[in-house]
C-alpha cells in the first residue's frame, strides 16, 4: 500500500512560525490546478502499480482550493492509480474556511477525513501566532464539521506559546476532549530561521520561546491524553482506538508515497525525490513536460537511520528483528549495546525484541535516535 500527498502552496497570509513552502496569494491557483493534473500523469509510474490507500491534501492551506478542483484532482488520481475502496482522503482546513457550504462540497468530493488547524481555542494564543481566525471560529469549525457528518476528525494544537499559561493549555486540551474529537496532533512551537517569528524575536518585538515551558506543556499533554484514553501513537499524535492517521502512519512505517506540487517529497524505498520549492519554477517545468524534481538514491546507512528515526517515534517501536533481517546481525548488536545507557536512565524499554521510548524518553527522541545512527 502507498499514499499520495498533494501540496497546495497557497495561504491567505503567512503564519509567523511557519517554514513550510507557501505563497500568500492565490494569483496562480488556476494554473497550478492545470499543472497538478499534468504532474499526476507525469508521475504515474513512480509507485510501480502499488495500490493507493491514502490521499492527503496538505499545505499551505488546501481549504482555499475550489471544491471543484479538489474533486477533479481526486478523480484524476483514481483514473491514473489503483486506489482501494474506502481509501482515507484527508483535507487540511483552516477554521475560517470551514463553512456549511464547503463542508457539503468536500463531502461530495469524497473527502472523508478533516484535519483542522485550530492551534488554540484561546484568543491570546491566536493573536501571538498571528492566525487569521479567532477562538469562536475555531470552536464553530469543529462543531460544524461534526454536524456535517465528519466523524474522522483531527485538530492541530501548538503548545509552548509564551503567552500560554499551564491552566490555559489544559483548558485547550479539555475543550478538544469535550468535543469528542477522535484525533489530536500537538506540536511544540519552535523558532525556524527565515520565519517572521524568528525576525520578531531577534528584534525583541515578541517574547522568546521558553524551552522549559514547552517541556512542561508536553508532560501535561501526555498526562491529559492518557486520562482521557487517547493512544499516544506517535510523539506528536494522539487518537482514540481506530482513528490513527493512516496517511501519516505510512510515513512512520516506511511505506511508499508520492508527493505532488511544489516542495512535495516522494519516497519509493530505494530513493527519495523532492520538487522545487518554488511555484514559478514548478509551473514552468510542468509546462515543458518535465518533473521539477531532484532525486537521491538511498544508501543502506540512510535507510537504517531513517527507519530508526521514524519507528522510534511510534507506539509500535523500533523492531530489532527487522533490523537484523534487513541490515544484519551486527547492526542489531550495535544498537542493543548502545541502548543500555538509555535503558538504565529509563528513557527506553525493550520488550519482545522492540525498543520503545518511555514518556520521559520522548523528550529526548531525536537525540536518542541520532545516537543509534550509522555516521561517517
Amino acid at each position: 500500500m502507498a499514499g499520495i500527498y498533494i501540496h497546495i502552496p497557497f495561504c491567505k497570509s503567512k503564519c509567523i512560525y511557519c517554514n513550510f513552502y507557501s505563497v500568500a496569494s492565490s494569483t496562480y491557483i488556476d494554473l497550478f490546478f492545470e499543472s497538478l493534473q499534468k504532474e499526476i500523469l507525469l508521475q504515474k509510474n513512480y509507485l510501480e502499480n502499488e495500490k493507493i490507500e491514502t490521499i492527503y491534501f496538505g499545505g499551505g492551506t488546501p481549504s482555499l482550493l475550489p471544491s471543484s478542483y479538489i474533486s477533479k484532482i481526486i478523480e484524476q488520481i483514481h483514473k491514473t492509480f489503483d486506489v482501494i475502496n474506502n481509501s482515507e482522503i484527508t483535507l487540511e482546513a483552516n477554521p475560517d474556511d470551514v463553512s456549511s457550504a464547503k463542508l457539503k462540497e468536500w463531502k461530495s468530493a469524497s473527502i472523508n477525513r478533516l484535519s483542522i488547524g485550530v492551534q488554540s481555542f484561546d484568543d491570546e494564543d491566536l493573536k501571538y501566532l498571528k492566525r487569521a481566525h479567532n477562538a469562536s471560529q475555531a470552536e464553530a469549525s469543529v462543531k460544524r464539521s461534526q454536524d456535517a457528518g465528519f466523524e474522522n476528525l483531527s485538530i492541530d494544537f501548538i503548545y509552548g506559546i509564551p503567552s500560554q499559561a499551564e491552566e490555559a493549555w489544559k483548558e485547550n486540551i479539555h475543550k478538544a476532549v469535550s468535543f469528542l474529537v477522535p484525533h489530536i496532533s500537538a506540536y511544540c512551537l519552535t523558532v525556524e530561521e527565515k520565519t517572521l517569528l524568528y525576525k520578531q524575536i531577534q528584534s525583541k518585538k515578541v517574547q522568546p520561546i521558553d524551552e522549559e515551558q514547552g517541556i512542561s506543556h508536553f508532560r501535561i499533554l501526555i498526562d491529559e491524553m492518557k486520562k482521557n484514553n487517547y493512544l499516544h501513537y506517535e510523539i506528536s499524535n494522539f487518537c482514540k482506538d481506530g482513528y490513527f492517521s493512516k496517511h501519516n502512519t505510512s510515513y512512520w512505517k516506511g511505506c511508499k508515497y508520492l508527493g505532488l506540487g511544489p516542495a512535495a517529497h516522494s519516497f519509493n524505498i530505494l530513493s527519495r525525490q523532492w520538487n522545487e520549492a518554488s511555484l514559478p519554477k514548478y509551473l514552468k517545468s510542468i509546462s515543458e513536460g518535465k518533473l521539477p524534481a531532484e532525486k537521491e538514491i538511498l544508501t543502506t546507512e540512510q535507510k537504517l537511520n531513517e527507519y530508526i528515526l521514524t519507528s522510534l517515534r511510534t507506539m509500535w517501536g523500533c523492531d530489532l528483528q527487522h533490523i537484523e533481517k534487513t541490515f544484519g546481525g551486527s547492526e542489531k548488536s550495535r544498537i542493543v549495546n548502545l541502548s543500555k545507557k538509555y535503558s538504565e536512565k529509563k528513557y527506553i524499554e525493550i520488550n519482545d525484541n522492540k525498543i520503545f521510548l518511555t514518556d520521559v524518553g520522548k523528550l529526548f527522541a531525536d537525540g536518542i535516535a541520532s545516537d543509534f545512527f550509522i555516521t561517517d
